[in-house]
This record gives structure tokens, C-alpha cells and sequence, in this order.
């Protein structure tokens, strides 16, 4: 299964892969024109809810218009799906409703009003579930304060709009784990002063019946940073979950689908401990090839007895295998400018790195006795948004190792006989962004 991210609950997440960054629409200036489909609706809606009316959007997920046209209650034709709020009502009372509209002789017509559950639309997802053909309307809501959530699943036929599942939630998602061909919906909830972290599936049968499945997680997830899904070395494929368990630590635990039962992937405490690490390092899959990656922190040779401030972190990949976690490989890694270098097999204990603040580079050297005796340069990063300082550089031996986000990922490689030498091609290789 290749490995693809889900938006995560606390803050937007960044995969060594790429990344996209969006601004909520509810924030926007002005909002979006609408289609001349969505006009017509618009006005349908307006019809029925009053003229004083602002309309809602959903933050993350597939659906981010307030116009969700889709054919919910299988009979070939679209309706939908409108979340707005009437401007008139207390501000104790929730605000928020959803709106059903079909086409009635050729116009759009509301059909079904009610009162949403929660104050903001967080997520919607559409899908069946499991092997009922029943199309299902998925609905993520946070309450006032964004600080709670709720999941609603609401099924659409004869004129009405019928909510069959409700559950609080940090993170969910429609997936197809067990690669049976059928989709779950997962739900993964932190730890509550009531509940205890948790990961859920749900599946509908024929009859209409949800069947369940949960695990227990890590006792100390509050919430949770990231939603991978990857294969492990194995094959066998999971979602990995990078859970909070302070304001900025984070671990990561896997979950697999056998034969509709939802488990851990490794379940010894010293696995778990072992991914501890800071917010910022989110499971990834590094190299694009599907399986999932760990990154767990250490430091650079040199830097033992420094203080903290001066310190530079090392970052060593973890893939699992045989239910084990175990080293795939080292290097550094920037959270904040998005890229890692991958130290080559014949680097590691032998090469250390620092940072030139006058050249504002970063300088991989061949490990001395000490830092200070640490002096033959092997590789030379650079990272800018400057046109001049780019031209500068490339004037200058360095290689363009790609653009990204407005900025120039640069790289010098350094002559040397010795036989820890860079050749270009592997600095282009070992680099990630």
C-alpha cells in the first residue's frame, strides 16, 4: 500500500515526500465564486433557510466546498449537501445545519433540514462501507473551541436523513486496510479523562449491522500528530499512528487489519519507547517505496558533551520487520526546511556534521578526535529563497538539488582522495525534499 497522509488533528502535517499547504476558506477575504451549478442551489437554499445565512466549509478532506454534490442515496442522480448557519441565532445555541437538496423537475429543492452536531465542519467523507451497498455520509465535527470532536454517519433515503453512528474522535478515516476490497471506517480517539486511547473500525454487513473492531493504544496519547498509511518491510500493510504524549513528544504505534480484526503491529512497551522523539519527526515513507519510516533521534558524533542549544541531532529511520523495529538507516533531517540527507552505510560513526553560520551552510566533515579537530569537509547544504545568493552559489561549484516551495536546495561536494569522499550523483541520491 503506498503511504499517503492524513491531515492531522493539531496542525498541518509535512511528509518528506512534498507537502501542501491550505488556508481554511471560512478565513479568506472574500469567499470563493460559485459555479453556476452552486448558484442555483444557493438560491434553492435560500429559499428554504431565510436569506440570512452564511455558508460553511469544511477544513480538511476531499470535500472542501460548501456545495457537496454527489448521488447519496443511490438512485443515478445527484443531490446535495449544503452546511451553512443562520446569523440570527443566540450564540449559546449551535448555529450550524445541514441542508439536503435534490433536483425536482429539473431545480434544485431542499428536501431535508437539520440541526448539524457540532459548531464547525472539520471533515466529510462519502462512502460505502464494508460489503453493504449503502452510500454513506461521513461527517467530522468539532465543537466550540475546536478542542472536542464528534463523528456522525448519516444515511440519505426517502427524503430523510437518518444518523446511524456517532462517536467522538481525534482522527478519522475511510480505508481499505485489510486490501479486501471493502472499506472501513476507522476512528482513533486520545486518551479522555472517561476513555482511554483508542483505535476503532467499523464495517457494515448486509443487514444493515455495524460490525466492530478495536485495539487499545498507548495509555499516554492524548492525541495524535499524523496518520501514515505504509506496508512494513514485510508487505504487510498498516496505518501508523504518531500519537502525543506530552505538548512536544510523540510516539508511534502500527496498526494492521487481519480478517476484520483490528491489531498492533508490535506490541512490547519497549518498541513504543523507542520511537519517542519530538513533535516535529512524523513517520514518513522516505524513499517512496511504500514502506514506512520512523525517525527517532540521536545526536551527531562530537556533540556528547556539548550543551543542548549547540547540539545537532541525528535522525535514524526505523522500518518494522518480523514485528520488530530495526534501523533502516541514519542522517540528518530538518522538519522545519523539509529535507534529510541519508548518510551513506560507509559514513556512519565516521562523519559528523556542523553548521556555518557565517556561510549559513551546513558542513558534513570526516570524524576527528574532537569537533574542533574535525576538518575535512565531504559535503556542503544549502538552502535559499535568494536568486542572488542561488547564482552566487552555482557559480561556485554548487549543484541545484531541487526547488521546492519557493526555495533552492544547493549542494558543494568537496574533491578528496580520501575514501570517505561524495561523488555528485550519491549526494543527489541520499537527498530528500
Amino acid at each position: 500500500m503506498k503511504a499517503r497522509l492524513l491531515a492531522a488533528c493539531t496542525a498541518a502535517v509535512t511528509l518528506l515526500s512534498g507537502c501542501t499547504f491550505s488556508t481554511s476558506i471560512d478565513g479568506l477575504l472574500s469567499p470563493p465564486k460559485l459555479s453556476v451549478e452552486q448558484e442555483q442551489i444557493y438560491e434553492a437554499l435560500r429559499r428554504a433557510a431565510g436569506s440570512n445565512i452564511s455558508l460553511k466549509y469544511p477544513k480538511t478532506g476531499d470535500y472542501l466546498s460548501a456545495f457537496i454534490v454527489s448521488d447519496i442515496d443511490g438512485d443515478g442522480e445527484d443531490e446535495a449537501l449544503v452546511f451553512y448557519e443562520k446569523n440570527l441565532l443566540q450564540s449559546e445555541e449551535n448555529a450550524l445545519r445541514l441542508n439536503v437538496l435534490d433536483q425536482i423537475n429539473g431545480s434544485w429543492r431542499s428536501v431535508y433540514d437539520l440541526a448539524a452536531g457540532g459548531a464547525e465542519v472539520e471533515k466529510v467523507m462519502i462512502s460505502r462501507l464494508g460489503s453493504n451497498s449503502r452510500t454513506n455520509i461521513i461527517v467530522g465535527y468539532s465543537m466550540v473551541n475546536r478542542g472536542e470532536r464528534v463523528l456522525s454517519v448519516y444515511d440519505y433515503r426517502d427524503g430523510a436523513l437518518t444518523e446511524t453512528l456517532n462517536s467522538s474522535y481525534s482522527l478519522a478515516d475511510v480505508c481499505d486496510l485489510d486490501q479486501n476490497g471493502e472499506n472501513e471506517l476507522l476512528i482513533v480517539c486520545g486518551q479522555t479523562v472517561s476513555q482511554s486511547a483508542r483505535a476503532v473500525t467499523y464495517v457494515l454487513a448486509r443487514d444493515g449491522s455495524y460490525y466492530e473492531s478495536r485495539t487499545a493504544l498507548n495509555e499516554g496519547f492524548t492525541d495524535f500528530a499524523n496518520l501514515l498509511y505504509g506496508n512494513t518491510a514485510d508487505g504487510i500493510p498498516c496505518v501508523w499512528l504518531d500519537g502525543m504524549t506530552g505538548s512536544s513528544t510523540i510516539q508511534t504505534q502500527a496498526l494492521t487489519m487481519q480478517e476484520g480484526v483490528l491489531t498492533l503491529v508490535y506490541t512490547d512497551g519497549d518498541s513504543g519507547i523507542r520511537t519517542s522523539r519530538q513533535s516535529g519527526y512524523l513517520t514518513c515513507d522516505l524513499d517512496g517505496d511504500g514502506i514506512a519510516e520512523i525517525p527517532v533521534n540521536t545526536l551527531f558524533p562530537g556533540y556528547t558533551d556539548t550543551t543542548e542549544s549547540e547540539q545537532i541531532r541525528m535522525t535514524s529511520w526505523y522500518e518494522c520487520r518480523g514485528g520488530s523495529l530495526m534501523r533502516k538507516c541514519s542522517g540528518y533531517y530538518s522538519p522545519d526546511q523539509q529535507f534529510s540527507f541519508v548518510l551513506p552505510r560507509r559514513w556512519e560513526r565516521k562523519v559528523t556534521v556542523k553548521q556555518d553560520a557565517l556561510a549559513e551552510e551546513l558542513v558534513f566533515y570526516k570524524l576527528g578526535r574532537s569537533l574542533e579537530d574535525s576538518t575535512l569537509p565531504l559535503l556542503r547544504l544549502c538552502i535559499t529563497d535568494s536568486a542572488d545568493t542561488l547564482q552566487d552559489r552555482l557559480d561556485n561549484s554548487y549543484i541545484l538539488l531541487c526547488s521546492k516551495n519557493g526555495l533552492r536546495y544547493l549542494a558543494q561536494v568537496p574533491e578528496t582522495t580520501d575514501p570517505l569522499g561524495l561523488t555528485v550523483s550519491e549526494a543527489i541520491l541520499l537527498f530528500h525534499a
